[in-house]
């Protein structure tokens, strides 16, 4: 298999617990008696956070997304508030050094069945599915485990430029560890309707309903008008949040309910458990919490804790969380 190589790959040592988690403080909610799960909202720099949840949730996690700094260069604010510095002087070394032991860890904690979902843009999106494809592999058949989807998720928002076609969306890379994993196309698809498509033929049945149907390889497929079509791989049908958007909470790159509610909908079931490391907002944990899955997000940033803790507790219901945060003892 084709490798991408940094500078100080060779070196890479394995990452090691630097602390363990501190309960600070216990937020109650809907629980039964017989629960005694706590959702997780955890204060720390990513990979002290991950190797903290090592001994508890290696191979545990059913569905991780993240939504890591883009190598930018530039530092994000939440009004005069630093909301974090995504500035690499240029050292994209480093960056592939910080992104690879991320995706590493998380590997290590993903499920067997389980699934992740990456999302970045045009600087370094390719980069990373170099390193995914080494870590999951690289499918390059469609089937089994590894690479599944890369999504593009278009919008409208921003400027247009002069010099070159305008850059309208961001990639989520979508891997699984086995080729055993969840997804549901039916939840989140929409009626295959009236829309004729390629060069289907539209019939109707002796009761009266209507049906399109094609012929391929000696087969006939026929298909109602009322059928769920899964999404294709571009998504524009969910826009970026505008500045006045009553969802925005004013954090800087915060993601729309809508795209998170798609995926985890898609690749996980009630019950299961979702990880988000780069939670910034808390729009995760928070579209976790509302479709009734168990949920551990962290950040280093004090903001990102203070923004995503008033997002869930002005949730009209939800289950009981701790904030936690990483101690040498």
């Amino acid at each position: 298999m084709a490798e991408l190589h940094w500078q100080g790959k060779e070196q890479v040592q394995p990452e090691r617990i630097s602390g363990h988690l501190h309960t600070r403080e216990t937020y109650n909610g809907e629980a039964s008696t017989e629960d005694t799960w706590q959702n997780r909202l955890i204060q720390g720099e990513r990979a002290d956070v991950l190797m903290a949840l090592q001994a508890e949730f290696t191979g545990r996690l059913d569905l991780i997304y993240i939504d890591p700094p883009f190598m930018t260069e530039r530092n994000f604010m939440s009004g005069s508030q630093l909301a974090y510095s995504d500035k690499w002087q240029g050292d994209l070394d480093t960056y592939l050094q910080w992104l690879a032991g991320t995706l590493r860890l998380l590997h290590t904690l993903l499920a067997e069945d389980g699934s992740l979902y990456v999302h970045l843009d045009w600087r370094v999106s390719h980069y990373a599915r170099v390193i995914l494809d080494a870590l999951f592999g690289a499918n390059l058949q469609g089937r089994g485990s590894g690479f599944q989807n890369e999504i593009i998720w278009h919008y409208q928002s921003g400027g247009r430029t002069t010099r070159r076609y305008a850059r309208k969306h961001d990639t989520i890379l979508f891997y699984t560890k086995s080729a055993r994993y969840c997804f549901h196309g039916e939840r989140i698809g929409e009626k295959r309707g009236a829309q004729k498509r390629n060069h289907m033929r539209k019939e109707t049945a002796e009761d009266g309903s209507v049906y399109w149907s094609i012929a391929s390889n000696g087969r006939t497929y026929r298909y109602s008008e009322e059928s769920i079509m899964t999404p294709a791989d571009v998504w524009s049908d969910i826009s970026h949040l505008h500045q006045r958007d009553p969802e925005r909470s004013g954090y800087a790159t915060q993601k729309p309910e809508a795209l998170l509610s798609r995926i985890i909908l898609a690749s996980s079931e009630p019950g299961d458990l979702v990880l988000d490391c780069f939670s910034g907002s808390g729009v995760t944990p928070a579209v976790a919490e509302t479709l009734g899955r168990r949920w551990l997000a962290s950040d280093q940033c004090n903001l990102a804790i203070a923004a995503t803790r008033a997002r869930l507790l002005a949730l009209p219901a939800r289950k009981p969380f701790i904030v936690q945060e990483i101690k040498d003892t």
